[in-house]
């Protein structure tokens, strides 16, 4: 059985259900729009490409994310969190991961065209050549089985 890895900010116990659409309630929260407008159009538009042209496809408003790799959970665990988060080994119980990649995802500051083109690179699951940078988005049932690091005390 593959397996899968997630990054939490919070302590989830051995055998529990990771909840989807943690994400989406922060994104579409007043607060983030505000504080945070890039990322809430950023995903805006991602979201408004998947429904028109992917529907298929999990969106990333509604899902849990995923690592396939346990180098690239480490590297995000590192980099996009400082070591201050939860890394877990989880179980995909029900569902299919889609896999893209997350280098996509880079555009704040871009034009609207851009955002467009990169958000159907990301539905289309181009990956660069090699890429260590690829999330899988689960719709779907995902448990932990273990914890692999816990927030660095040294920070």
């Amino acid at each position: 059985m593959k397996k899968y890895y997630h990054i939490s900010k919070r302590e989830i116990r051995a055998g529990a259900n990771l909840t989807q659409s943690i994400y989406g309630e922060r994104i579409i929260d007043a607060r983030t729009v505000e504080a945070d407008y890039n990322l809430y159009i950023k995903e805006k538009i991602f979201e408004d490409v998947r429904l028109q042209h992917f529907p298929e496809a999990p969106s990333r408003l509604n899902c849990v994310f995923l690592y396939d790799s346990i180098e690239t959970a480490r590297f995000y665990w590192a980099t996009a969190y400082s070591y201050q988060a939860y890394l877990y080994e989880v179980e995909i119980k029900k569902g299919t991961p889609f896999t893209a990649e997350m280098d996509l995802l880079n555009c704040d500051g871009k034009r609207y065209t851009l955002l467009k083109k990169n958000a159907h690179k990301y539905w289309n699951q181009i990956f660069h050549p090699n890429s260590h940078t690829l999330e899988s988005l689960l719709d779907g049932k995902a448990t932990v089985k273990k914890l692999i690091e816990a927030p660095s005390k040294i920070w």
